[in-house]
């Protein structure tokens, strides 16, 4: 089996940054530290099973080429890129938010050269 290279873009290590930030300001280092964990472990799972997540042209033809991956806490978004053997993590999003807004904001503004 062919084994993924996980690539987090600038956007998706600042949704890291800012979700460990929040999570212990308000729960406290060991619990900020736990879930984001839990977060990238279940993101590492990418690197064996690329298409674990759904086709994100569902949400809108907009996304067409994207894959997201609903987790309890979050969705990750990102990009097979299978002649280069990687996936790019483009957004981590909160569940709490109305994804669909955001995400539809910064995939219409989004620069591929990040």
């Amino acid at each position: 089996m062919k084994k993924y290279q996980i690539r987090f873009k600038g956007a998706a290590k600042q949704d890291i940054t800012s979700l460990y930030n929040y999570l212990k300001q308000q729960f406290g280092s060991q619990v900020a530290h736990q879930q984001v964990n839990d977060l990238q472990d279940s993101i590492s799972k990418l690197s064996n099973l690329p298409g674990l997540g759904r086709d994100a042209s569902e949400l809108s033809e907009v996304l067409t080429g994207y894959h997201y991956l609903h987790l309890t806490k979050n969705t990750v978004f990102y990009q097979i890129l299978s002649n280069e053997s990687r996936v790019e993590i483009l957004r981590i999003y909160s569940n709490r938010m109305d994804v669909l807004e955001h995400l539809l904001s910064d995939f219409t503004d989004y620069d591929h050269n990040e």
